[in-house]
């Protein structure tokens, strides 16, 4: 079973970002220009539910019930199928808490965990996540498999620079908060209506009346959490040309004729952190791989065996 993504590219490219820990670009080729996200939107959607846990409107340590049906664009359910199935996701109807959703949606990519997510912080507060980081490239417009949000021309593009300012924002703990109780303090907005009704009446993890707009800086502990997350990475492509003692995480995305990864590099807390950002289409799989490689030996010899 053929799960919908985007069209062909129509060309050979390849981008890419590299940026400090204060946001400084180093080096930087076609790093505005929108691709095809693929897996790479999974950040948007763990930042946003991050901020959704620290401003209290999502319960990281609830259980909801496992599932690979979702609603599409046009209201009609769907399921999900074939090899963009995670084969060790629970069965449907299967306990399994927020926090593992999360974790499974980033270290092993499952595009069930991204979903169900979505569908318990709702896409316009993902949105709102985008906007709030003023990333210019980058949209989140439905869910992955859905036929007919592609079908009206919904689709989920981003640029590298957006991926490195986005992992930038998961990973660097210098201006986090010490909990949702300071979150609350400042930022007393509400998410979405759209997102509340579309939440509310499935989901007990998710609490419209705590609901908190998304934030500008995350917590400890879910900085933390999304550290750790990204360092399970069970798919890497730019840390497999990185020394194992320099530290890192990352998350990569593809498709066909699409292939792009993001990685932190060095200790997130250090001054040497760096975040680089790499994008490719048109490209077949090894040599997309190899041409990412060689960006990181390239702009990264320090951290290159």
């Amino acid at each position: 079973m053929s799960i919908p993504t985007a069209a062909a590219p129509d060309r050979v490219s390849v981008s890419f970002c590299l940026i400090d820990r204060a946001g400084g670009v180093l080096a930087a080729e076609g790093a505005d220009r929108p691709y095809y996200a693929a897996s790479t939107i999974k950040l948007h959607v763990l930042l946003t539910a991050l901020r959704a846990a620290d401003g209290g409107a999502l319960d990281l340590e609830a259980t909801v019930p496992a599932t690979r049906t979702f609603t599409g664009y046009d209201g009609t359910r769907f399921t999900l199928g074939g090899d963009h199935l995670d084969p060790t996701h629970p069965a449907d109807g299967a306990a399994i808490s927020v926090r593992d959703l999360l974790r499974r949606m980033i270290d092993r990519s499952s595009n069930e965990a991204t979903n169900h997510l979505v569908e318990l912080i709702g896409i316009d507060a993902v949105d709102e996540t985008i906007q709030r980081l003023e990333l210019g490239a980058t949209r989140v417009e439905r869910l992955i498999g859905d036929a007919a949000a592609l079908e009206a021309g919904r689709t989920n593009e981003t640029s590298a620079d957006d991926l490195a300012r986005t992992m930038l924002a998961l990973v660097r703990r210098d201006e986090a908060t010490a909990g949702p109780e300071a979150h609350r303090a400042r930022h007393p907005a509400t998410l979405p209506a759209q997102s509340r009704r579309s939440t509310q009446a499935r989901h007990s993890a998710w609490d419209p009346r705590a609901a908190q707009s998304p934030q500008p800086s995350l917590s400890i502990a879910s900085v933390e959490l999304a550290r750790a997350a990204l360092r399970a990475q069970q798919i890497p492509l730019i840390t497999t040309a990185v020394r194992e003692d320099v530290d890192h995480g990352s998350k990569s995305g593809w498709v066909d004729g699409y292939r792009h990864d993001v990685a932190f590099l060095g200790d997130p807390d250090g001054e040497e952190l760096h975040v680089l950002a790499a994008m490719t289409s048109g490209l077949q799989p090894q040599e997309a791989d190899a041409r990412i490689a060689q960006l990181v030996r390239d702009l990264l010899p320090a951290a290159t065996a």
